[in-house]
């Protein structure tokens, strides 16, 4: 979660790798590097944001259809928000841990946020939603810490956001591993697929691939360790994956 304030992790002195579990049962692995560890820079960083004072310009272009995927179509839309200081908080939390895209994990509650205002100002389908990701900001893409600068340090931010391929399945264990290497951070709210291994998911879900996120088990939000609790003792789970396609 973003919001240029202290990583949460830092806050509240936690090692990224108590949140890593390594259960032969779910095939989970830990990949955050030591150095990673050490930086300011987790594998998932949270940001506050208690401050929306400042009038902000909001403009979105028209969605604009990438491609169809299982039937549904995809968007993608640029909203345009422009600051009036650098220290105004947009009123998001984003999730950052993958490397090249932000997952919007939470919006603020407060309705005087540059965010919130941008929402009330266009139609549904150009607002920016809970679970959409963010691909580019001010022609940065690729990178998330380039985008995170260019959020805190730029005044004109032309965002673009990708709406998920959102898919369920069902998995019935059966007394097989998941196969899963799962990568996650402290205060997630969702866990990210880094390798389908051999296992029950590749065996009746071949389409979840490497960089999907999990984001609902059993129809219920929660936090990795929940889901990596539903996973480990359900023998037969509901899980929602999210997708950013390309």
């Amino acid at each position: 979660m973003f919001m240029f304030s202290c990583c949460q992790s830092c806050q509240d002195g936690q090692d990224p790798n108590k949140n890593m579990v390594d259960d032969e049962s779910l095939a989970v692995y830990p990949t955050i590097l030591a150095e990673q560890a050490l930086s300011t820079k987790k594998e998932i960083e949270v940001y506050q944001d208690s401050r929306a004072e400042e009038k902000t310009e909001l403009v979105a272009s028209a969605p604009t259809e990438a491609y169809t995927e299982g039937g549904e179509a995809l968007t993608t839309f640029t909203a345009i928000i422009v600051k009036e200081s650098i220290d105004d908080d947009l009123g998001w939390h984003l999730d950052l841990l993958a490397k090249s895209t932000a997952w919007v994990a939470d919006l603020s509650e407060s309705q005087d946020t540059p965010l919130q205002r941008y929402n009330a100002s266009v139609p549904p389908e150009k607002q920016l939603r809970e679970g959409d990701y963010i691909k580019q900001v001010n022609q940065k893409a690729g990178s998330v810490e380039a985008m995170m600068s260019a959020l805190k340090q730029d005044l004109r931010l032309e965002i673009v956001v990708q709406r998920p391929h959102v898919y369920t399945k069902t998995i019935v264990k059966g007394g097989q591993s998941m196969g899963l290497a799962l990568v996650f951070g402290p205060g997630s709210a969702s866990i990210i697929i880094e390798t389908v291994k051999d296992g029950v998911v590749k065996q009746l879900c071949p389409e979840v691939r490497s960089g999907d996120r999990i984001t609902k088990v059993n129809g219920q939000t929660g936090s990795a360790d929940s889901f990596l609790q539903a996973m480990k003792y359900s023998e037969s789970m509901d899980i929602e994956f999210s997708r950013c396609s390309p």
